[in-house]
């Protein structure tokens, strides 16, 4: 099993989930006929992250359900009772996803997490671990426990010098950062006097893979829609973008 992380330091709101989300269902339906469960995503935004709350279908979905809140407080003894499974139907056949998340903030200890990733593996045994990172200060739980770190930033200073600054903490093997919300219209930096590509890649290192900021995933957002289920790369820009990216992580990931 393979790890990824999506990650923006401290910075909300950069489409870090839109990114986890959308990655693990091109994934899943991708590898559905090389593993049972061949995409296993964990979404550790506390209060119940959008990517859950999009899977669930409801709010109201996860009342009374364990959660991974129940496993890191303690409530509950097997992690993997805080999972869920969510299929869908094709023309090309079915594919799944199994989703946890967390419904309050608790403190996500590393042993606690080491055990639930170790059953992750060992008992689902999933081709990829997809983690969808809350905003931190600090991540020392999560360090070494990926393998591949995807730093997602947005047209703006202050989310690339945070996702810079804390990207060193997380180990694993850094992939080609995202500028997400990118608009060519506003394609120069104020501060740096230079193209924001250019900008991302004297941060991070390399040059960035481009989503545009797009209305029609705005639209299926709000509906709370899987975007790559919704719209087609012919409509949305940034549906096509995202699905470039997922495919340049196929060649990275196995």
């Amino acid at each position: 099993m393979k790890s990824l992380i999506f990650f923006s330091g401290t910075k909300g709101g950069t489409g870090k989930t839109t990114l986890a989300l959308n990655t693990a269902v091109v994934l899943a339906y991708a590898w559905r006929n090389d593993a049972q469960y061949p995409v296993v995503l964990l979404d550790l935004t506390p209060g119940l992250g959008t990517a859950s709350l999009i899977l669930l279908g409801d709010y109201l979905a996860a009342w009374g359900r364990p959660s991974l809140s129940d496993y890191f407080a303690g409530k509950i003894s097997d992690p993997l009772r805080a999972f869920y499974l969510k299929r869908w139907t094709t023309d090309r056949g079915d594919f799944q996803l199994v989703f946890a998340y967390l419904t309050q903030d608790v403190n996500v200890s590393r042993r606690y997490l080491e055990y639930l990733v170790q059953n992750v593996e060992t008992r689902l045994r999933p081709k990829l671990l997809v983690i969808d990172a809350p905003p931190m200060a600090q991540s020392p739980h999560l360090s070494g426990l990926v393998n591949f770190v995807a730093p997602v930033v947005t047209p703006d200073v202050s989310a690339i010098e945070a996702t810079k600054y804390y990207l060193g903490s997380m180990g694993g093997t850094r992939l080609k950062p995202v500028l997400n919300m990118y608009m060519p219209e506003y394609q120069i930096s104020a501060v740096y006097l230079a193209h924001w590509e250019r900008v991302v890649e004297r941060s991070l290192g390399e040059p960035p893979h481009i989503i545009p900021y797009d209305k029609a995933i705005q639209a299926a957002r709000q509906a709370l829609e899987i975007e790559v289920l919704k719209l087609r790369p012919g409509e949305s820009p940034g549906v096509k973008a995202i699905l470039e990216y997922a495919k340049y992580l196929t060649t990275k990931l196995l």
